[in-house]
Protein backbone atom coordinates (compact mmCIF):
# COMPACT_ATOMS: atom_id res chain seq x y z
CA UNK A 1 0.00 0.00 0.00
CA UNK A 2 1.65 3.81 -0.84
CA UNK A 3 1.47 6.08 2.18
CA UNK A 4 1.46 9.60 2.17
CA UNK A 5 2.97 12.02 4.69
CA UNK A 6 1.13 15.00 5.41
CA UNK A 7 4.09 16.77 5.14
CA UNK A 8 4.23 15.64 1.28
CA UNK A 9 0.33 17.54 0.87
CA UNK A 10 1.19 20.28 2.65
CA UNK A 11 4.32 20.75 0.57
CA UNK A 12 3.19 19.74 -2.42
CA UNK A 13 -0.69 22.66 -1.88
CA UNK A 14 2.13 25.40 -0.89
CA UNK A 15 4.60 25.17 -4.15
CA UNK A 16 1.33 25.32 -6.77
CA UNK A 17 -0.11 27.98 -4.82
CA UNK A 18 -3.10 25.97 -3.80
CA UNK A 19 -4.99 27.79 -0.73
CA UNK A 20 -5.72 25.35 2.26
CA UNK A 21 -7.27 24.98 5.60
CA UNK A 22 -7.00 21.85 7.71
CA UNK A 23 -7.98 21.52 10.91
CA UNK A 24 -6.30 19.47 14.34
CA UNK A 25 -7.89 15.58 13.09
CA UNK A 26 -4.91 15.55 10.84
CA UNK A 27 -1.90 12.57 11.35
CA UNK A 28 1.35 12.63 10.27
CA UNK A 29 0.98 9.73 7.28
CA UNK A 30 -2.08 8.02 5.34
CA UNK A 31 -2.62 5.01 2.97
CA UNK A 32 -4.26 6.61 -0.34
CA UNK A 33 -7.11 5.02 -0.66
CA UNK A 34 -10.63 4.91 -2.49
CA UNK A 35 -14.18 5.86 -1.44
CA UNK A 36 -14.98 2.74 -3.14
CA UNK A 37 -13.04 0.66 -0.47
CA UNK A 38 -12.79 2.62 2.58
CA UNK A 39 -10.05 1.88 5.13
CA UNK A 40 -9.00 3.68 8.98
CA UNK A 41 -5.73 6.05 7.98
CA UNK A 42 -6.79 6.37 4.19
CA UNK A 43 -6.26 9.48 2.15
CA UNK A 44 -9.12 10.60 -0.31
CA UNK A 45 -10.52 13.49 -2.20
CA UNK A 46 -14.30 13.96 -3.15
CA UNK A 47 -16.07 15.74 -5.62
CA UNK A 48 -20.16 16.14 -4.97
CA UNK A 49 -23.19 17.05 -2.74
CA UNK A 50 -22.59 14.97 0.11
CA UNK A 51 -19.38 13.80 1.91
CA UNK A 52 -19.34 10.16 3.37
CA UNK A 53 -19.22 9.52 6.95
CA UNK A 54 -18.18 5.62 6.29
CA UNK A 55 -14.40 6.71 6.51
CA UNK A 56 -12.85 7.49 9.74
CA UNK A 57 -9.54 8.61 11.44
CA UNK A 58 -8.65 9.27 7.72
CA UNK A 59 -7.91 12.71 6.05
CA UNK A 60 -9.74 13.83 2.66
CA UNK A 61 -9.64 16.82 0.11
CA UNK A 62 -12.55 18.38 -0.09
CA UNK A 63 -14.03 21.63 -1.88
CA UNK A 64 -14.96 25.00 0.59
CA UNK A 65 -18.59 24.64 -1.15
CA UNK A 66 -19.10 21.41 0.65
CA UNK A 67 -17.62 21.91 3.86
CA UNK A 68 -20.74 22.40 5.23
CA UNK A 69 -21.95 18.72 4.58
CA UNK A 70 -19.83 17.22 6.36
CA UNK A 71 -20.94 14.69 9.14
CA UNK A 72 -18.29 12.83 10.44
CA UNK A 73 -16.31 14.44 12.62
CA UNK A 74 -13.43 12.30 13.23
CA UNK A 75 -11.92 12.91 9.41
CA UNK A 76 -8.94 15.05 8.81
CA UNK A 77 -10.06 17.87 6.25
CA UNK A 78 -7.92 19.92 3.53
CA UNK A 79 -10.59 22.67 2.59
CA UNK A 80 -9.41 24.27 -1.44
CA UNK A 81 -10.81 26.06 -3.59
CA UNK A 82 -9.72 23.90 -6.31
CA UNK A 83 -11.08 20.93 -7.97
CA UNK A 84 -10.16 18.24 -5.39
CA UNK A 85 -10.01 15.57 -7.99
CA UNK A 86 -7.70 17.31 -10.05
CA UNK A 87 -5.51 18.44 -6.97
CA UNK A 88 -5.72 14.62 -5.75
CA UNK A 89 -4.73 13.07 -8.96
CA UNK A 90 -1.59 15.86 -9.41
CA UNK A 91 -0.25 15.50 -6.02
CA UNK A 92 0.28 11.63 -6.64
CA UNK A 93 1.46 12.10 -9.65
CA UNK A 94 4.10 14.52 -7.86
CA UNK A 95 5.23 11.84 -5.22
CA UNK A 96 4.55 8.87 -7.37
CA UNK A 97 4.85 9.10 -11.02
CA UNK A 98 6.68 6.43 -13.04
CA UNK A 99 9.80 7.81 -14.55
CA UNK A 100 12.71 6.09 -16.63
CA UNK A 101 15.40 4.91 -14.92
CA UNK A 102 17.46 4.89 -17.83
CA UNK A 103 18.82 1.31 -17.82
CA UNK A 104 18.39 -1.14 -20.85
CA UNK A 105 18.54 -4.47 -19.76
CA UNK A 106 21.03 -7.06 -20.73
CA UNK A 107 18.53 -9.54 -22.23
CA UNK A 108 16.64 -6.75 -24.63
CA UNK A 109 17.40 -7.10 -27.98
CA UNK A 110 18.70 -3.94 -30.20
CA UNK A 111 19.20 -3.61 -33.90
CA UNK A 112 22.21 -2.08 -34.64
CA UNK A 113 20.52 0.60 -36.55
CA UNK A 114 17.82 1.40 -33.83
CA UNK A 115 18.15 5.13 -32.70
CA UNK A 116 18.12 5.34 -29.08
CA UNK A 117 17.76 8.40 -27.09
CA UNK A 118 18.32 9.57 -23.44
CA UNK A 119 17.35 8.61 -20.59
CA UNK A 120 15.63 5.16 -22.33
CA UNK A 121 14.30 2.29 -19.89
CA UNK A 122 14.12 -1.17 -21.88
CA UNK A 123 13.08 -3.97 -19.73
CA UNK A 124 14.00 -7.71 -20.10
CA UNK A 125 13.25 -9.86 -23.01
CA UNK A 126 11.92 -6.36 -24.99
CA UNK A 127 12.68 -6.31 -29.08
CA UNK A 128 13.48 -3.07 -30.76
CA UNK A 129 13.84 -3.28 -34.60
CA UNK A 130 15.00 -0.14 -36.55
CA UNK A 131 13.04 1.72 -35.20
CA UNK A 132 13.43 5.17 -33.65
CA UNK A 133 12.99 5.75 -29.87
CA UNK A 134 13.32 8.78 -28.04
CA UNK A 135 14.02 10.72 -25.13
CA UNK A 136 12.78 9.22 -21.71
CA UNK A 137 10.83 6.25 -23.07
CA UNK A 138 9.36 3.51 -20.77
CA UNK A 139 9.39 -0.16 -23.08
CA UNK A 140 8.18 -2.91 -20.51
CA UNK A 141 9.43 -6.32 -20.71
CA UNK A 142 8.46 -8.48 -24.03
CA UNK A 143 7.50 -5.99 -25.84
CA UNK A 144 8.70 -6.00 -29.46
CA UNK A 145 8.69 -2.59 -31.33
CA UNK A 146 8.86 -3.11 -35.20
CA UNK A 147 10.73 -1.51 -38.11
CA UNK A 148 10.09 1.68 -38.73
CA UNK A 149 7.99 2.76 -35.75
CA UNK A 150 8.72 6.34 -34.01
CA UNK A 151 7.85 6.18 -30.49
CA UNK A 152 8.18 9.70 -29.12
CA UNK A 153 9.48 11.41 -25.82
CA UNK A 154 8.14 10.74 -22.69
CA UNK A 155 5.87 7.59 -23.77
CA UNK A 156 5.15 4.53 -21.86
CA UNK A 157 4.62 0.91 -23.62
CA UNK A 158 3.47 -1.62 -20.84
CA UNK A 159 4.48 -5.32 -21.03
CA UNK A 160 3.77 -7.46 -23.92
CA UNK A 161 2.49 -5.00 -26.49
CA UNK A 162 3.36 -5.24 -30.31
CA UNK A 163 4.23 -1.72 -32.02
CA UNK A 164 4.16 -1.83 -35.72
CA UNK A 165 3.07 -5.60 -36.50
CA UNK A 166 2.29 -6.72 -39.59
CA UNK A 167 -1.91 -6.30 -39.88
CA UNK A 168 -3.64 -8.18 -43.02
CA UNK A 169 -5.31 -7.03 -46.54
CA UNK A 170 -5.71 -9.03 -49.33
CA UNK A 171 -8.32 -9.60 -52.29
CA UNK A 172 -9.20 -12.81 -54.47
CA UNK A 173 -7.26 -13.80 -58.01
CA UNK A 174 -9.33 -13.61 -61.10
CA UNK A 175 -10.07 -17.30 -59.86
CA UNK A 176 -11.65 -17.03 -56.63
CA UNK A 177 -9.35 -19.52 -55.46
CA UNK A 178 -6.06 -18.09 -54.28
CA UNK A 179 -5.87 -14.86 -51.77
CA UNK A 180 -3.50 -12.10 -53.02
CA UNK A 181 -1.66 -10.58 -49.92
CA UNK A 182 -0.27 -6.97 -50.22
CA UNK A 183 2.60 -6.51 -47.90
CA UNK A 184 2.45 -4.31 -44.94
CA UNK A 185 4.89 -1.35 -45.73
CA UNK A 186 4.30 1.27 -43.67
CA UNK A 187 4.91 2.65 -39.97
CA UNK A 188 3.80 3.85 -36.59
CA UNK A 189 4.08 7.52 -35.06
CA UNK A 190 3.57 7.43 -31.57
CA UNK A 191 3.59 11.12 -30.08
CA UNK A 192 4.91 12.75 -26.92
CA UNK A 193 3.49 11.48 -23.27
CA UNK A 194 1.31 8.81 -24.25
CA UNK A 195 0.78 5.76 -22.48
CA UNK A 196 0.35 2.48 -24.10
CA UNK A 197 -1.37 -0.09 -21.52
CA UNK A 198 -0.21 -3.50 -21.15
CA UNK A 199 -0.86 -5.94 -24.21
CA UNK A 200 -1.09 -3.60 -26.61
CA UNK A 201 -1.11 -4.34 -30.41
CA UNK A 202 -0.57 -1.46 -32.89
CA UNK A 203 -0.18 -2.90 -36.29
CA UNK A 204 1.16 -0.54 -39.15
CA UNK A 205 0.52 1.31 -41.75
CA UNK A 206 -0.33 -0.66 -45.17
CA UNK A 207 1.28 1.27 -47.79
CA UNK A 208 2.86 5.17 -47.43
CA UNK A 209 0.82 5.88 -44.08
CA UNK A 210 1.56 5.84 -40.56
CA UNK A 211 -0.40 3.92 -38.15
CA UNK A 212 -0.49 7.34 -35.81
CA UNK A 213 -1.46 8.27 -31.94
CA UNK A 214 -1.35 11.76 -31.34
CA UNK A 215 0.27 13.35 -27.96
CA UNK A 216 -0.96 12.82 -24.82
CA UNK A 217 -3.07 10.03 -25.78
CA UNK A 218 -4.04 6.74 -23.13
CA UNK A 219 -4.45 3.47 -24.34
CA UNK A 220 -5.85 1.00 -21.28
CA UNK A 221 -5.10 -2.79 -21.83
CA UNK A 222 -5.66 -4.70 -24.66
CA UNK A 223 -6.49 -2.33 -27.49
CA UNK A 224 -6.05 -3.48 -30.54
CA UNK A 225 -5.26 -1.02 -32.85
CA UNK A 226 -5.64 -1.24 -37.12
CA UNK A 227 -3.32 -0.46 -39.89
CA UNK A 228 -3.50 3.25 -40.53
CA UNK A 229 -5.54 3.98 -37.86
CA UNK A 230 -5.07 7.95 -36.77
CA UNK A 231 -5.86 8.79 -33.53
CA UNK A 232 -6.00 12.26 -32.25
CA UNK A 233 -4.59 13.63 -29.35
CA UNK A 234 -5.80 13.69 -25.61
CA UNK A 235 -7.70 10.70 -26.57
CA UNK A 236 -8.88 8.14 -24.03
CA UNK A 237 -9.17 4.33 -24.61
CA UNK A 238 -10.26 2.18 -22.03
CA UNK A 239 -10.17 -1.32 -22.02
CA UNK A 240 -10.04 -3.63 -25.14
CA UNK A 241 -11.17 -0.95 -27.84
CA UNK A 242 -10.92 -2.58 -31.59
CA UNK A 243 -10.32 -0.33 -34.75
CA UNK A 244 -10.60 -1.47 -38.11
CA UNK A 245 -8.09 -0.14 -40.37
CA UNK A 246 -7.88 3.75 -41.22
CA UNK A 247 -10.44 4.49 -38.59
CA UNK A 248 -9.64 8.17 -37.80
CA UNK A 249 -10.39 9.26 -34.15
CA UNK A 250 -10.47 13.32 -33.61
CA UNK A 251 -8.91 14.36 -30.89
CA UNK A 252 -10.37 14.61 -26.76
CA UNK A 253 -12.73 11.80 -27.82
CA UNK A 254 -13.18 9.13 -24.89
CA UNK A 255 -14.25 5.57 -25.99
CA UNK A 256 -15.45 3.22 -23.59
CA UNK A 257 -14.41 -0.25 -22.48
CA UNK A 258 -15.00 -2.69 -25.24
CA UNK A 259 -16.07 -0.70 -28.11
CA UNK A 260 -15.25 -1.74 -31.63
CA UNK A 261 -15.23 0.57 -34.84
CA UNK A 262 -15.49 -0.73 -38.73
CA UNK A 263 -12.91 0.17 -40.96
CA UNK A 264 -12.83 3.56 -42.59
CA UNK A 265 -15.09 5.00 -39.79
CA UNK A 266 -14.10 9.31 -38.71
CA UNK A 267 -15.06 10.29 -35.67
CA UNK A 268 -14.97 13.84 -35.03
CA UNK A 269 -13.16 15.41 -31.92
CA UNK A 270 -14.78 15.26 -28.45
CA UNK A 271 -17.10 12.15 -28.87
CA UNK A 272 -17.73 10.09 -26.28
CA UNK A 273 -18.12 6.09 -27.50
CA UNK A 274 -19.65 4.05 -24.72
CA UNK A 275 -18.84 0.81 -23.48
CA UNK A 276 -19.27 -2.04 -25.62
CA UNK A 277 -20.90 0.49 -28.92
CA UNK A 278 -20.08 -0.95 -32.32
CA UNK A 279 -19.47 1.98 -34.11
CA UNK A 280 -20.45 1.19 -37.76
CA UNK A 281 -20.79 4.69 -39.63
CA UNK A 282 -18.91 8.51 -39.60
CA UNK A 283 -20.32 10.78 -37.05
CA UNK A 284 -22.04 14.02 -38.21
CA UNK A 285 -20.26 16.73 -36.13
CA UNK A 286 -18.18 17.58 -32.96
CA UNK A 287 -18.68 16.45 -29.40
CA UNK A 288 -21.48 13.77 -30.14
CA UNK A 289 -22.14 10.36 -28.15
CA UNK A 290 -22.65 7.11 -29.88
CA UNK A 291 -24.08 4.22 -28.01
CA UNK A 292 -25.52 0.66 -29.21
CA UNK A 293 -25.22 -1.90 -31.44
CA UNK A 294 -24.86 -0.52 -34.22
CA UNK A 295 -23.82 2.76 -32.60
CA UNK A 296 -26.40 5.32 -32.54
CA UNK A 297 -25.45 9.63 -32.47
CA UNK A 298 -27.07 11.24 -29.38
CA UNK A 299 -26.34 14.16 -28.14
CA UNK A 300 -23.63 14.80 -25.06
CA UNK A 301 -25.18 15.03 -21.36
CA UNK A 302 -23.60 17.58 -19.47
CA UNK A 303 -22.55 15.59 -17.00
CA UNK A 304 -22.23 11.60 -18.72
CA UNK A 305 -21.48 8.99 -16.20
CA UNK A 306 -18.26 7.27 -15.97
CA UNK A 307 -16.30 9.89 -17.09
CA UNK A 308 -14.75 13.50 -16.55
CA UNK A 309 -16.89 15.75 -17.94
CA UNK A 310 -15.65 16.83 -21.78
CA UNK A 311 -13.80 20.00 -22.39
CA UNK A 312 -15.02 20.99 -25.64
CA UNK A 313 -11.79 21.13 -28.00
CA UNK A 314 -11.68 21.23 -31.43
Amino acid sequence: MKIILSKEIISFLKKESIHYECNEELLNKYTIASLFMPIENGFYFFVGEEVPDTVSKSAILLNRSNSNNLKNGNIGIYLIDSDPQQVFYRLLSSVYKTQSNGIISDTAIIHPEAKIGKNVQIDDFVVVDRAVIEDNVIIRSHSFIHNNSIVRKNVTIENHSVIGAQGVAWIWDEQGTEKIIQPQLGGVDIGTNCFLGAGTILVRGSLNENSKIGKNTLLAPGCRIGHGTQIGEYVHFANNIITGGNTIIGNYCFVGSGAVFRSKVKIHANTIVGAGAVVVKNTTENGKTLIGIPAVEKETKEHPSGMPKPILKN
